[in-house]
């Protein structure tokens, strides 16, 4: 009885207070990529801004999403709200002037008087920064040179203490790599993107990027934190001369083609359209050497993308495309990133792509879209061109990807890891086990092909017939082996 009436009084002590409500959490940086893509595209603007403060509460020294205030200030006609936000950024270490000076979302800035403000505090930040710097190195004649890719190792090595990971500069790519992959594994990326610099710089962007770059690549747990959403598969941030991939094939060349890409516009100080910037990537996601030196794309997943589309006649109309801005294109990303390889792929198998890129930059001030530079080399309207495009990749039909019924299949359940694919599953007296596989076996090539991620696996196995014997090349702990694996039928296991 006590005890009821003491509970009696307690909750008629709380009864005239108000109910209390927690406040909602801030969204991830996860969450804000993928909310902000949408919000604008759909023109929704205030609320976007809303969404960037609410991130901001919690992280409020982030440079680039400060940044993306400014921009989504702007689109809403409110120049000295963007003005702050630019300076914040500024504050924060946002360090990519080009961006600032040349983004098309800040016109309106860039015509407000609050613009010269804005150039002010980044012309003081700059030079207390280089002051800074040189006291330094009168102090310490070994200090003061830190490059901004030195900073960003230094931050990322802050962040995730525990990734064990190995740093090495490589002055032929003027890259600092950290790293906690296997030595041979490592080697190969290295190798690999040795041999994907070569070829964009004698095809594309002619010089090696002038800032040395940070290349992490990020241990499974380390990626999972830095990206949170598990789709994303890596990041190239100019502005910190950082690229962050979570493996070591398609994803890695798709990032290290952004750093020359945007070396180069560095260089040239023109700031090329979304379409142009993630088609040159996805390009060479999958690609190869050719017989002069040229570089020969190869279809990939994207392609049976790009291919129901025009068959639906559900792709964007080319001058419609070339404008896209960055929030109209991430908030479809599946569809226009194998629109945009696609484009560019088409342009590369009729060997015009070095052409079209030169006629692009030379002729940038005139069309920044990169339209003006197709009827150039193509000697024919946009529109004719466009027809072509679709009957050529009518005619180029699908790229089988899938596990079909009949198809050769090597009873395994796998996941991606930075260089390979790890075994998670196996089919009880499926092919791998009788090859003498194990869980936690990481595969890395198959029949001479480098496997690197799910999709690598898949486009070297998905072709294969129930019998045939494939060389597969594994990583069990630091020990590599490889085992001959006859593949059993679709209908008897799973893939």
């Amino acid at each position: 009885m006590f005890r009821c009436l003491l509970l009696l009084a307690i909750l008629a002590l709380g009864a005239d207070d108000p109910p209390t409500k927690s406040a909602p959490l801030p969204p991830t940086r996860g969450q804000l990529e993928l909310t902000l893509a949408r919000l604008n595209s759909a023109q929704r603007h205030t609320e976007a801004l809303a969404l960037i403060d609410a991130y901001l509460t919690a992280h409020p020294d982030d440079a680039q999403v400060l940044f993306d205030g400014a921009r989504t200030a702007c689109k809403l006609s409110d120049a000295r709200s963007a003005a702050t936000y630019a300076i914040r950024a500024l504050r924060a270490g946002f360090l990519d002037d080009r961006a600032l000076d040349d983004d098309p979302a800040l016109t309106r800035l860039r015509a407000h008087e609050s613009w010269e403000q804005v150039r002010a505090v980044r012309h003081q930040l700059r030079d207390d920064a280089a002051r800074a710097r040189e006291l330094a190195k009168q102090q310490d004649p070994q200090a003061g040179d830190e490059t901004i890719a030195q900073q960003s190792l230094r931050e990322w090595m802050a962040r995730f203490p525990g990734g064990n990971y190995r740093v090495e500069t490589n002055d032929q790519l003027n890259l600092i790599i950290a790293s906690a992959i296997e030595r041979e594994g490592l080697d190969k990326a290295i190798e690999m993107v040795g041999a994907l610099s070569q070829s964009l710089r004698k095809n594309l962007f002619r010089e090696l990027q002038q800032d040395r770059v940070l290349l992490v690549v990020a241990t499974s747990k380390d990626a999972a934190a830095f990206f949170r959403n598990p789709e994303h598969g890596g990041l190239y941030a100019h502005e910190a001369r950082r690229l962050v991939a979570r493996d070591t094939g398609a994803t890695l060349r798709h990032e290290y083609a952004h750093v020359l890409h945007f070396g180069d516009m560095q260089r040239l100080k023109q700031h090329h359209p979304i379409w142009i910037q993630e088609g040159l990537a996805t390009l060479f996601e999958d690609w190869r050497v050719g017989a002069a030196g040229e570089p020969v794309i190869l279809a990939n997943l994207q392609s049976n993308e790009t291919l129901d589309r025009v068959r639906d006649h559900q792709t964007t109309p080319w001058i419609e495309f070339f404008t896209l801005d960055a929030e109209s294109f991430m908030a479809q990303p599946n569809r226009n990133y194998a629109q945009a390889r696609s484009l560019l792929t088409f342009v590369a198998a009729h060997q015009k792509l070095g052409e079209w890129y030169r006629l692009y930059t030379s002729g940038y001030g005139e069309d920044s879209t990169g339209r003006r530079a197709l009827e150039l080399v193509f000697a024919a309207p946009i529109g004719r061109i466009e027809s072509m495009w679709k009957a050529w990749v009518l005619a180029n039909g699908k790229r089988d990807s899938t596990i079909d019924p009949g198809d050769g299949v090597m009873g395994v359940g796998i996941s991606g890891v930075p260089d390979g694919v790890r075994i998670d599953s196996l089919a009880p007296g499926g092919p791998a086990v009788a090859a003498g596989l194990a869980v936690g076996d990481v595969l890395t090539e198959i029949q001479g092909h480098q496997v690197r991620s799910i999709a690598d696996f898949l486009l070297v196995t998905a072709t294969r017939h129930a019998g045939e014997n494939l060389q597969v090349r594994y990583r069990r702990g630091k020990l590599y082996s490889i085992v001959g694996v006859r593949l059993a039928s679709g209908h008897a296991s799973p893939p």
